[in-house]
């Protein structure tokens, strides 16, 4: 693999926690982005489009994706979202469904000499904060750009591409998002829970770090 090429640590971490993530052929059922947390595991619910709707259910590690039908998926979710309580879950055909495992994986350095690292190869981030193609998508532009300045003669954008903050930022926001959504795996998920809902200054980090890295 490429990035085997380029000298330097893989850093990885297992947080021990795994979802089945489908996607289905259904709208939306909720205004935004949600997030249940309920005895059973955790559920989300993530829109992809006007016609597609991205859900997410944590499962036991190793667990086979198979083994979740349809009916049994749908059921998991009304119970972990409360349907009873806040409506109904738009229902329809599954078309994907795969289970990930949440242990992101950040390479440092992501350059060597003229060997650029990319996407996943540079950084593996969970699902949990919702990072990962804002990220790829990042580190393709910022080389890109750094190119075009080198032809231009200025190789100082090339020389600062392994030091990416934002790489490390993200990847904290996500190791916190983990932490408050899985109470199971983490004893201090009541006082992240308090804190998010009292105190504003943690609330203000909370919303900068999910839309602004």
């Amino acid at each position: 693999m490429t990035r085997t090429a380029v000298p330097g640590r893989r850093y990885r971490h297992d947080h021990g926690v795994s979802w089945l993530t489908v996607l289905a052929e259904v709208p939306q059922s909720m205004a935004a982005v949600t997030c249940a947390l309920h005895d059973g595991g955790f559920a989300g619910h993530m829109a992809r489009s006007s016609g597609v709707t991205r859900y997410y259910l944590q499962v036991p590690p190793g667990d086979d994706p198979e083994t979740w039908t349809d009916e049994r998926i749908w059921a998991a979710l009304d119970v972990r979202m409360r349907t009873g309580v806040f409506g109904q879950l738009e229902q329809g055909p599954l078309t994907e469904r795969r289970i990930v495992r949440l242990r992101p994986e950040v390479s440092d350095p992501i350059q060597h000499e003229r060997l650029f690292l990319v996407g996943d190869s540079a950084s593996l981030i969970s699902p949990s904060a919702a990072k990962g193609a804002n990220l790829a998508i990042m580190e393709a532009e910022v080389p890109a750009s750094a190119v075009v300045s080198a032809l231009d003669g200025d190789e100082q954008p090339l020389a600062a591409y392994s030091h990416l903050p934002c790489v490390w930022r993200a990847r904290e926001s996500s190791r916190w998002m983990i932490d408050l959504l899985h109470p199971q795996v983490d004893g201090f998920h009541r006082a992240l829970l308090d804190s998010l809902r009292e105190c504003r200054a943690h609330q203000n980090y909370f919303a900068e770090n999910y839309v602004g890295i």
